[in-house]
């Protein structure tokens, strides 16, 4: 998985001291056997294809629906 093999911070409260995460799925794991079985599961491949899929909503759409897009301003008018 890209970026799985980081080096992370030590924290002595999370399993395997902070070391083995999926990103994808939020989680940690105690030792990195435990977490390369994780990434062959149902759960975690559906998690991927969700996330690697389309974003659901743009920047453009939350500017639409708050009333904040490109103004209209009519059709345009011959100047004289």
């Amino acid at each position: 998985m890209v970026g799985e093999n980081k080096s992370l911070p030590v924290d002595e409260d999370l399993p395997g001291m902070g070391q083995y995460y999926c990103l994808h799925c939020d989680r940690y794991f105690a030792n990195v056997a435990v977490r390369d079985e994780h990434f062959k599961t149902k759960r975690h491949k559906k998690r991927m294809k969700l996330m690697m899929g389309p974003a659901p909503h743009t920047q453009l759409d939350a500017d639409l629906a708050a009333g904040m897009g490109m103004p209209d301003n009519g059709p345009k008018l011959m100047s004289t």
